[in-house]
This record gives structure tokens, C-alpha cells and sequence, in this order.
């Protein structure tokens, strides 16, 4: 008749969030049934480019059959497509990935989060991530591990509670590389439960994805970091220029598929033994002792977080260890010797960046955490939180970079919100009081008590109100602050300030001026000096 029509499957059945609700005495083995079709599923969908972005328990219906359905692919996106949207949180908060709260990339392993979300619920008739509202709930997605699952059900094979807490990991790259990897693991504990049940609570084979090349993301360094990188691996192809192919009069170390490279590292906490010299010659004390220094300088590089920020320094560190365990192989031990000393110096390095780039991270969050504190409660206050909490676990994660993107966002949407951060202050003292005084004088013309806190955070109630009986009777105003009999001790410092107010009656009139004296209290935080209190002289 021309009108336009949608024509849809009809499925009977029963949706798992109504089994769950009621609490159905399903067997483990149908638990794990139900979870392995959904994430088959998932993977022919992946495999095509499509995501579902909104897997949770109404989602997935259970025919009268017993097949699985997977319902609602209405939010669903195509992989290939920008993998950020314009900031909007789609999906269910409870089975949300982090990264779709922090509008990061949308992948399978998006997916994959939601399910384990679904299957720790099914298993125990608990949800992981529960609070009175939607932001407590984003909340604890981005920050909190839920209860391990074996304390809720402790019928729980061990096996399957690290398969769920993986699909659960914060981190996408952590959780399983595809729906169909979960799911072969899920079939193994299956499996196993069909048949001797002690296998079930057997440790599976743990799957750790390779990680990222840090010459792939060498490229996002900045250009200094490039030349620094470029002038110093000058050293690398001295070491491999003047290193010999072979020792003159040593016999040959290759095979038929080239020269044989032992690796050069291993795990942290472990020290390798040095190759041994071709010619069968004791490799000299000085060279294991170098090496061994190297190695443990490398060890602390990565445990600050260079790998996982791709520090240049530690990609040149490591190229230079490699070479010069050549060179020690080759029998050159004098090059080797210089080598490990070089590789040693730059995980060194590597190892002060990373620190370095933590602290900044730190010191961002700690700039911002009191512009969102002072945002109004409503919609901003609640985003800011999620992108802080956001911050503060990726800081714990040591991923800095995104800690400190996450921290500028929520600074952001306080600055959005009239929310002035502080500005920057120099490093003497009295430079960075004026700084703080011309801030507090911005504070007060904003008339907004949420800028004087940023500065003040311990700001009383009785303050507060004096304030706001300030902002009522007094409009325009202009504040111009200078500091007498200014004395530093320490990280305190305390001054008497002459307050110069201009401003308009609330009732009108001609602008008015106004003078006062306060004795100030100072403090030196982190993030810079703050205000601790204020107390006005008569």
C-alpha cells in the first residue's frame, strides 16, 4: 500500500535477564553452553566488521529450542568506521567497556568485556559493577575490580574465574584477542567439566598478547626525542660496523639458517647469561658484570613504565644490547664491554623519562582534581569524575600519556563549566604568591565560589557564606591583592595582603571602592602554592 515497513524475526523464547532475575537453576555446563553461543556469535560478527557495543543478559534470548539469539544490534558500528564517536555514551553503564565510557576505540575486545560483564552475573546471580546511580556505576567500571567471583560462588572452577576476570581486564589489549579465543577457552573448561572434574580446576594455558613494537610508536615522539635517538644510535652502528663478521682465526657459529643470536632479554627479575665467546674462551668478569648491570638497569627502565609509553630511550637501549651481544659472540669482548656500558647508561635514561613522564601525569591530575571538585553537581560534575577516575586508573596502569589526556579532559569540561584552573607559577616563592593573588583577584570577579575553592581548598562553611553575602551586595567587582612582610619557612609561607576592591552596589549606584587587610597562610603543594587561610586584620 507505500508505506514503508521494517519486517523483523519473530523469536520466542525467554531473555537471560529474565532467568537471571528469577534465579533458574541452570548447571554449569548450561551456563557455559549459553555463553559460548553468544560470543560464536559475536565472533561471526567481528569477522565481518561488526561490533554490538550493547551485549548484556536482555540482549541475549533463549529459545524454546535452547538456541541462543543475540538481540538488538541497534547501536551496533562497523569497525572500519571512525572508531570514536562525538563523545555520547552508548551503551548498557553495567556492561560498558571502559573505553566506551571514555569514548575510546571500539574493538571486539569491546565486546568481549561486556560478555565477561554477563557471564560473572549469570555465574552467580550478581552483577560486577553496582551502585545507586549510573555515574557509581561508570565509576567503578573505570576504577574498581569487582568481587572475585570465587568468593560469591565458590562451586566456581578456578579456570573459569580467571577466563571472566580476563574477558574483564580495564585494559583492552589485555582481554582476549577475539570473541572466538574466549570462547575456545570456555570449551576447554567445558570439555573438562564432561569429564574428570578435577581438570576443571587445572590452570589453562595462559595466552599473553605479543606486545606492541616500540618502533611503531617511536613516530609520536617529539622531534627532539627523534634527534636524541637518531644521534645516539650513532653508537649502535659504530658497535656493528667495527664488530667482525667472524673472529680471524675462530671457528665458525652459524648454522645453515644464519648466525645464532641468543636473546638478549628476559624477564624482569632474572639476569640472562652472557653468550659464550665462540672460540670457547671464559667470557671476562668486567663484561658479565657489565652486562648483568645492563640488564638490571633495563629491568628498572620497565618496571617505571618506559615499554609501555615507548620511551625512545629504551628502543636505542635495547638495540645496543642486542649489538653487543653480537659483538661478544663474534669474540670481541673490549666492544661488547663498551657496549653494555652505553646500553646500560641509556636504560638509565629510559628509566628518568618514565619517571619523569609519571610525574607530569601526576601533577596533572593533581592540578585538576580540585577544578572538578568545584564544578556544580549535574551532568559536567558527573562527566569530569568519570574522565578523572579515568586519569587516576590509567595513571596506576602507568599508562602516562593517556592519564594525562584523560586529566586534561576533565580539566576541560570544568573550564566549560566557568571553572578557572590555576595558572602556572614560577619557582621562587614570592613569584608564584603574586600569581596565586592575581588567580584569587580572577576568582572573585568570577563571583563564583567554585574558583575561590581551586585556590582555597579549605575553604570553611563560615567562609563560604561570608563570600556569598559578598557576591550578593557587590557587582563588577575588580580585586588587586599585594603582599607585605612576606616570610618563607619551607614549604609554608605567610604574608600580610592589602586588598584593593572595586565594585557596583547589588542596589546601583555610582562604583565604589573598598580597602582591607588580611593576614594569609600559604602552602606549597604539587600542583603549587596554594591558600590555607585567611584571616582579616582590623
Amino acid at each position: 500500500e507505500g508505506q514503508l515497513f521494517i519486517a523483523m524475526e519473530l523469536v520466542e523464547g525467554r531473555d537471560l535477564s529474565d532467568m537471571i532475575a528469577l534465579r533458574d537453576p541452570l548447571a554449569l555446563e548450561r551456563k557455559l553452553d549459553i555463553a559460548i553461543e553468544v560470543l560464536a556469535g559475536l565472533h561471526f560478527a567481528h569477522q565481518r566488521g561488526v561490533i554490538h557495543r550493547d551485549v548484556k543478559p536482555s540482549n541475549v534470548r533463549v529459545m524454546p529450542d535452547g538456541r541462543i539469539k543475540i538481540m538488538d544490534f541497534g547501536i551496533a558500528r562497523l569497525q572500519k568506521a571512525d572508531s570514536t564517536g562525538s563523545g555520547a555514551i552508548v551503551g548498557t553503564p553495567t556492561y560498558m567497556a571502559p573505553e566506551q565510557i571514555t569514548n575510546g576505540a571500539i574493538t571486539p575486545a569491546t565486546d568481549v568485556f561486556s560478555v565477561g560483564c554477563m557471564l560473572y552475573e549469570l555465574l552467580c546471580y550478581q552483577r560486577p559493577f553496582e551502585a545507586e546511580s549510573v555515574h557509581g556505576v561508570l565509576y567503578q567500571v573505570l576504577t574498581t575490580e569487582p568481587r572475585p567471583l570465587r568468593t560469591v560462588a565458590p562451586s566456581i572452577p578456578a579456570a573459569l574465574e580467571r577466563v571472566v576476570n580476563k574477558a574483564m581486564n580495564k585494559v583492552p589489549h589485555e582481554r582476549y584477542e577475539s570473541a572466538g579465543q574466549m570462547m575456545a577457552m570456555l570449551q576447554q573448561i567445558r570439555a573438562a567439566l564432561s569429564g574428570a572434574d578435577e581438570e576443571a580446576t587445572q590452570p589453562l594455558g595462559r595466552w599473553t598478547p605479543l606486545p606492541r613494537p616500540m618502533l611503531k610508536l617511536i613516530t609520536h615522539a617529539s622531534m627532539k626525542a627523534r634527534l636524541a635517538v637518531l644521534g645516539a644510535l650513532a653508537a649502535v652502528v659504530v658497535l656493528l660496523v667495527y664488530a667482525p663478521s667472524q673472529p680471524a682465526d675462530g671457528p665458525s657459529n652459524t648454522t645453515a639458517g644464519g648466525p645464532v643470536i641468543p636473546p638478549p632479554a628476559t624477564p624482569p627479575g632474572g639476569l640472562a647469561a652472557p653468550p659464550p665467546a665462540p672460540d670457547g674462551q671464559p667470557v671476562s668478569l668486567a663484561v658479565s658484570v657489565r652486562r648483568d648491570s645492563a640488564l638490571a638497569a633495563r629491568d628498572r627502565a620497565i618496571a617505571a613504565g618506559a615499554q609501555k609509553n615507548s620511551v625512545p630511550s629504551l628502543l636505542l637501549a635495547q638495540t645496543m644490547l642486542e649489538a653487543s651481544d653480537r659483538a661478544l659472540q663474534r669474540g670481541d669482548q673490549s666492544l661488547a664491554l663498551r657496549g653494555y656500558v652505553e646500553s646500560a647508561q641509556r636504560y638509565a635514561q629510559a628509566h628518568e623519562e618514565a619517571r619523569a613522564m609519571d610525574r607530569e601525569a601526576q601533577h596533572m591530575i593533581e592540578r585538576v582534581s580540585p577544578v572538578v571538585q568545584a564544578i556544580p553537581a549535574g551532568r559536567a560534575a558527573a562527566n569530569a569524575g568519570v574522565f578523572l577516575a579515568r586519569a587516576e586508573s590509567l595513571l596506576r596502569a602507568q599508562d602516562f600519556t593517556l592519564a594525562k589526556m584523560a586529566a586534561q579532559s576533565a580539566e576541560q569540561i570544568g573550564i566549560d563549566a566557568g571553572i578557572a584552573p590555576p595558572s602556572a607559577q614560577p619557582p621562587d616563592a614570592r613569584g608564584a604568591i603574586d600569581v596565586l593573588l592575581s588567580d584569587l583577584g580572577r576568582a572573585l570577579a568570577s563571583q563564583r565560589i567554585s574558583n575561590i575553592r581551586v585556590l582555597y581548598p579549605g575553604l570553611t562553611e563560615d567562609e563560604r557564606r561570608s563570600w556569598d553575602s559578598f557576591f550578593r551586595e557587590w557587582n563588577q567587582i575588580t580585586a588587586k591583592f599585594v603582599i607585605e612582610d612576606f616570610k618563607v619557612q619551607g614549604s609554608t609561607a605567610t604574608g600580610n595582603v592589602r586588598a584593593t576592591f572595586d565594585y557596583v552596589p547589588e542596589r546601583g549606584g555610582a562604583p565604589r571602592e573598598d580597602r582591607r587587610r588580611f593576614a594569609m597562610r600559604f602552602e606549597r603543594k604539587d600542583v603549587g602554592w596554594r591558600l590555607t587561610a585567611v584571616t582579616e586584620l582590623k
